[in-house]
């Protein structure tokens, strides 16, 4: 006698969303297999970067939603922007898209908290996949330098979940002063390249070790909250970066059990990989959001790391403020 299939971990729904200009977005809702339309409290939309189509992304939703659970109340949805996929085409007015899911959320499941992951276009960057290995993308966002040539080049991770605006402005701003920027949504890669086994730190060099030679130069890595994290053990793993500015928090980027394996702490414990940085230059940063407990990491990570390190602490993080930062550490952290 078969034994009983285990229960899926996730179910599927397709179907289509009109904006108020008549255009047809295709989606798939991805949620837990018992969970009603009542009882559903939020719904995560993972925003492809126009033209890439929600294909990119429906390995996101059906990680996130396997790893929360049975139990879960969060459906995902993943969406072709018009013009993309299976969606009509007018024109780039992707507001209109990002309306019609609001509308959407609201007419079939009344008040739920609706939030997007990213957002759908690039006013000055262009959109690369890289394929690391077999069904791990990694998504990025080129910034060329303007100007002289040259092969000053940094690496931008952003807070996990999130390419946004503000993003765009400082990688567009390190561009116009010389520097190729190649920026990223962590969490997108995280996804993929853990669905099929966890991540350890040598998976995740691995895989930043096939992204360095598509770049023009030895790095800088810069990340903002959460992963920062990412940025000190890519870093630690990999002599070519050429420094680390690491802003905000930390070690909170390692607690997704889903994403890496962590069962002993010491696994991920980022003081490690800040020690191994030395001689290259590292720079922690606190800024206007940092809270009290960011403040007391930061702090032991600069007790911990070693010389050049400095610790700084700004109302917010501007592109000015990285310039500096990228000059210090192209001296040498002198």
């Amino acid at each position: 006698m078969q034994p009983p299939s285990a229960p899926p971990a996730y179910i599927v729904e397709a179907f289509g969303i009109l904006t108020d200009d008549q255009l047809y977005l295709d989606c798939i809702l991805v949620k837990p297999p018992a969970l009603t339309d009542a009882a559903l409290q939020a719904i995560r939309v993972w925003v492809p970067k126009a033209p890439l189509t929600k294909a990119s992304l429906i390995g996101c939703a059906r990680q996130e939603v396997t790893a929360a659970g049975p139990g879960s109340a969060i459906a995902h949805l993943v969406f072709d922007l018009r013009g993309t996929g299976e969606s009509d085409f007018k024109d780039a007015n992707y507001e209109l898209d990002l309306q019609a899911i609001r509308a959407w959320a609201v007419e079939r499941f009344g008040t739920v908290n609706v939030g997007f992951y990213g957002t759908p276009e690039l006013e000055y960057g262009r959109v690369h996949m890289l394929p690391l290995r077999p069904a791990v993308p990694l998504e990025h966002y080129v910034y060329p330098a303007l100007g002289r040539p040259t092969n000053r080049t940094a690496v931008y991770l952003a807070t996990y979940g999130n390419f946004n605006a503000q993003d765009e402005a400082l990688c567009l701003g390190l561009a116009q002063a010389g520097y190729h920027v190649y920026g990223l949504d962590p969490l997108r890669y995280l996804l993929h390249a853990s669905a099929v086994n966890r991540l350890t730190p040598p998976d995740l060099w691995q895989d930043f070790r096939l992204f360095l030679p598509t770049l023009p130069g030895p790095p800088v890595i810069i990340s903002q909250p959460i992963a920062s994290g990412l940025g000190l053990v890519w870093a630690a793993g990999a002599p070519e970066v050429r420094g680390v500015i690491a802003i905000g928090r930390a070690q909170m980027g390692f607690r997704p059990n889903h994403i890496f394996k962590n069962e002993n702490p010491h696994t991920f414990f980022v003081s490690r990989y800040a020690q191994r940085l030395s001689p290259r230059p590292l720079a922690l940063v606190m800024d206007g959001r940092s809270r009290r407990e960011d403040a007391d990491e930061l702090a032991t990570l600069y007790q911990m790391s070693a010389l050049p390190h400095r610790l700084e602490r700004i109302p917010q993080v501007d592109v000015e403020f990285l310039l500096k930062m990228l000059h210090w550490i192209e001296s040498g952290g002198s």
